[in-house]
C-alpha cells in the first residue's frame, strides 16, 4: 500500500495559502507568518508611482483553477449576477453578450497548471522561454530545485519566497506584462509580479483565522471549510480596495482569485462544490471591485478582462491513484530499480544527499524525469555533473523501457501497471543549448508526436504537438526534464481510470485535455456592443487565441481608445 504523502496542491500561485500547511508542520506559527507574507496589506513595488492616466483601462479577474465550461455554467445559471452587470444579456449561444464577448477555444499551455501557465499568461512566453515549466522544476544549470508550490517535496523556502523576496520574479527569464505596458499597475496577490507599482495581500489581523482553517483542509484531517478559503479571497480584496481608496484607480488592475482553486482540490464534489464557490464567494468580491470603480468614475473607461490558468478533473483520493513521490510503490521506484540514485524529496540537501543521478518533479498530470550522465558519477558518493547531458542509449532509453514495463506489466512496481498514458523523451541538449521538441515512445522507439498523432489519433489531447512543443523547446526547455511522464487522466475516462502524480486529492489538473485546457477569456466593456468588444479582441489577436495571447491583448487594450 503506498505511503500516504502530504503534499500541497497547485496553490493556485498564492503562498499565502500555499506555504502554510508545510509551514504549520515545521512549526511556524500564524503571527510569524503573517509577518512574512503581509506587512500592512500592501507593498510598494516602484516609488514613486507611475502617475495615472486618464483611460482606457483595463480590469483582470484573474480566477485559478475555473475552466471555460465552468465559467459559462456560472454566467448561464445565474450564480454571477454582478459580473452579469457589465455583462449584459447573453446572445444565444454565440458567446456574444450585451456589451462582452467569450472567446470560444482557448487553450491553456502544457502542463496546464498553476505556476507555468501563469508565467505564460502574465508574458506571452511558452513555458520553454519562460523558465517557469511547473509547480516545481529542476534547473539543471544550477543544480537547484525550485518548488513555489511543492508537491513532490516537503519543504516550503520557496512558498515563502514567492512574497518575501520575489522569487518568480528573479526566476522568471523574460518580461512581464507590467515591464511591457509600462503603466501605473496594482497586483492582489499575484505571484508574478515584476514590473508592477503596487502589490496588495490580506491585511495580518485578518490573516489568523484563515491559516489554521486552510491549513486543515489542505492536510486532509478535517473536512474542507469553503470559510477558510473564502477568508483569503475576501480580506485580499479588502487590502486592494484600501488601496484604491488612498491611491486611486489604476490604469492596469490585476486580481487573482486563489481561494477556488485550492477550495476545488479538496471539495467532496470538485465541480459542483465549484460552481457554488463562484456564486456565494467570487462574485461577491467582483461586485465590491465594481461599485469601487463606479464610485471613482472609473468603471466607464475600463475593460473588464476574466481569464484563468487552468481546469480541474475530478479524480479519486485514494493511494492508488495517487502516484506519489515516496515509497517502494511509487515512481520514483522504477528509477531506483533501472539503476539511478534518487534526490531526496526535500529543496536543501545535506552532503550526504548530493550525489544523486535522476530526479523528479510533479505537475498532477505529468512527472519530469531528469537524468544526470551516471558515467560521471558511478559510485556512491560521487556528484554527478548536472551541466552534462545524459547519455541518449545508457541513461535515457533505460529508464524510457523502464517505465513502459511498469505501465504495461506493472514490472518491478505493479501499482503502475496502467497508470500512465504517454511516455516521451527526447535527444538530450547540454545546458545553455536549445531543448528538442519531446518525442512518443511507441514500444519500441521514440517518434515525432505529429506522426505518433497521425498513426494514433487522440481527438481528446488537445493541440497536443504545439503545446508539447512550447513546454519543450527553447533556451529553457530543459527545465522539463529528460523523459515527461503523461499519467491516463480526463473526463473521458470512468473516475477510476485517472491518474495522477501528488499526493491524495479530490481534483487535479495539468492535462492537455478539454476539461484541464480550455480557459476563459471573457471581454466585457460597459457602454459598448458585444460585437465591438468581440471585433476589438478578434483584431488584436486573431480568431484562434491561446493563454499566450493575454498579454498581447492586453497591451492592445490599453493603447488606444475604444470605438464604441
Amino acid at each position: 500500500m503506498r505511503r500516504r504523502v502530504w503534499i500541497i496542491p497547485a496553490v493556485a500561485a498564492l503562498v499565502v495559502a500555499g506555504g502554510l500547511w508545510h509551514f504549520r508542520r515545521s512549526g511556524g506559527t500564524v503571527r510569524e507568518m503573517a509577518e512574512l507574507v503581509a506587512q500592512g496589506g500592501e507593498k510598494l513595488l516602484r516609488e514613486p508611482l507611475r502617475p495615472a492616466r486618464p483611460g482606457p483601462r483595463v480590469l483582470v479577474l484573474a480566477l485559478d483553477g475555473v475552466g471555460e465550461s465552468m465559467l459559462r455554467q456560472a454566467i448561464a445559471g445565474g450564480r454571477l449576477p454582478h459580473l452579469s452587470s457589465v455583462l449584459g444579456a447573453a446572445r444565444a449561444d454565440s458567446g456574444l453578450f450585451e456589451h462582452g464577448w467569450s472567446q470560444p477555444g482557448v487553450l491553456s499551455i502544457l502542463p496546464s497548471t498553476t505556476y507555468a501557465a501563469w508565467a505564460s499568461l502574465f508574458t506571452g512566453a511558452p513555458a520553454g522561454e519562460t523558465g517557469v515549466p511547473g509547480n516545481e522544476w529542476f534547473a539543471r544549470e544550477e543544480r537547484r530545485f525550485y518548488a513555489p508550490a511543492p508537491v513532490s517535496v516537503t519543504q516550503n523556502e520557496d512558498a515563502l519566497q514567492v512574497y518575501t523576496d520575489q522569487l518568480m520574479g528573479r526566476v522568471l527569464k523574460v518580461p512581464t506584462l507590467y515591464e511591457r505596458a509600462e503603466v501605473r499597475s496594482y497586483v492582489s496577490l499575484q505571484a508574478y509580479h515584476r514590473g508592477a507599482d503596487l502589490l496588495t495581500v490580506p491585511e495580518p489581523e485578518r490573516y489568523g483565522a484563515m491559516v489554521g482553517e486552510a491549513a486543515r483542509g489542505l492536510g486532509g484531517n478535517d473536512s474542507p471549510s469553503q470559510e477558510a478559503y473564502e477568508e483569503l479571497d475576501v480580506s485580499a480584496v479588502a487590502s486592494l480596495l484600501g488601496s484604491i481608496r488612498e491611491r486611486g484607480v489604476a490604469d492596469l488592475q490585476v486580481i487573482y482569485f486563489p481561494g477556488v482553486d485550492l477550495f476545488t482540490h479538496v471539495a467532496p464534489n470538485p465541480l459542483q462544490d465549484q460552481l457554488r464557490y463562484l456564486g456565494n464567494v467570487v462574485d461577491r468580491q467582483i461586485g465590491a471591485v465594481l461599485q469601487a470603480y463606479r464610485q471613482a468614475g472609473a468603471l466607464d473607461d475600463t475593460w473588464i478582462v476574466v481569464v484563468a490558468d487552468h481546469g480541474h478533473t475530478p479524480v479519486l483520493s485514494d493511494d492508488l491513484h495517487a502516484l506519489g513521490a515516496e515509497g517502494a510503490d511509487e515512481p520514483p521506484e522504477v528509477l531506483r530499480q533501472a539503476g539511478f540514485r534518487t534526490r531526496a524529496l526535500h529543496l536543501e540537501l545535506e552532503e550526504s544527499e548530493e550525489d544523486f543521478q535522476s530526479v523528479v518533479a510533479y505537475q498532477g498530470a505529468f512527472a519530469y524525469v531528469y537524468l544526470a550522465d551516471r558515467s560521471a558519477c558511478p559510485r556512491p558518493g560521487s556528484r554527478c555533473d548536472w551541466s552534462r547531458p545524459p547519455r541518449m542509449a545508457k541513461d535515457v532509453l533505460p529508464v524510457v523501457r523502464a517505465f513502459d514495463a511498469a505501465n504495461r506489466t506493472g514490472a518491478g512496481v505493479p501499482q503502475l501497471r496502467g497508470a500512465l498514458d504517454l511516455i516521451l523523451a527526447r535527444e538530450p541538449r547540454p545546458a545553455g543549448r536549445d531543448a528538442l521538441p519531446f518525442q512518443v515512445w511507441n514500444g519500441t522507439r521514440l517518434v515525432p508526436v505529429g506522426d505518433w498523432l497521425r498513426d494514433h489519433p487522440r481527438p481528446e489531447l488537445l493541440d497536443l504537438e504545439r503545446r508539447l512543443a512550447g513546454l519543450a523547446a527553447g533556451p529553457y526547455g530543459n527545465h522539463a526534464g529528460d523523459v515527461l511522464l503523461l499519467a491516463r487522466t480526463g473526463m473521458h475516462l470512468p473516475l477510476e481510470q485517472r491518474y495522477y502524480f501528488s499526493g491524495r486529492y479530490q481534483s487535479w489538473h495539468g492535462s492537455p485535455t478539454r476539461q484541464d485546457s480550455e480557459i476563459p477569456l471573457l471581454v466585457a466593456r460597459v457602454g459598448m456592443s458585444g460585437t465591438a468588444v468581440r471585433d476589438r479582441v478578434q483584431a488584436a489577436v486573431g480568431a484562434r487565441p491561446t493563454q499566450l495571447s493575454v498579454t498581447p491583448l492586453i497591451l492592445n487594450l490599453l493603447a488606444a481608445p475604444a470605438q464604441r
